[in-house]
């Protein structure tokens, strides 16, 4: 059985990282108290220290509609429609106002896969919105 048990003490509960001692978590990859996700690695010496997780590696790659809804209450617009309405919507109201990569990467994603971008002129890889030449 492991011994990687949470400690209650102060010195684990008041520090940012998960309040497990990291010599008895080798290589285990733990939620921080901060929220943030650390990885127990040796140093030079061979001590287990918790080392924070890089967050590109954390987020993930295919957005939902949970991610969508997000976006929705953060930008107040209606929720009433189909995912790639809702993501028309975010970039027609809020595109100037939407500077958060991920943001605009969760809206890209269901744009994308749109026939309608090509209806308004969108252009999602250069995030510079614009309508359609008529």
């Amino acid at each position: 059985m492991s011994e990687c048990i949470k400690m209650k003490s102060d010195k684990y509960s008041l520090r940012n990282s998960p309040p497990y001692p990291a010599n008895k978590c080798k290589t285990m990859k733990k939620k921080g108290n901060n929220g943030n996700y650390y990885s127990s690695e040796p140093d030079k010496n061979g001590v287990y220290k918790w080392v924070k997780v890089n967050k590109n590696k954390t987020i993930k790659n295919k957005a939902t509609r949970k991610d969508l809804q997000i976006l929705v209450k953060k930008y107040k617009v209606t929720k009433s429609g189909s995912n790639k309405e809702v993501a028309e919507r975010l970039v027609r109201l809020n595109a100037p106002f939407i500077k958060n990569k991920r943001d605009k990467q969760i809206i890209e994603q269901f744009l994308t896969k749109s026939a309608v971008v090509k209806k308004w002129g969108f252009e999602p890889a250069k995030w510079g919105f614009k309508p359609a030449k008529i």
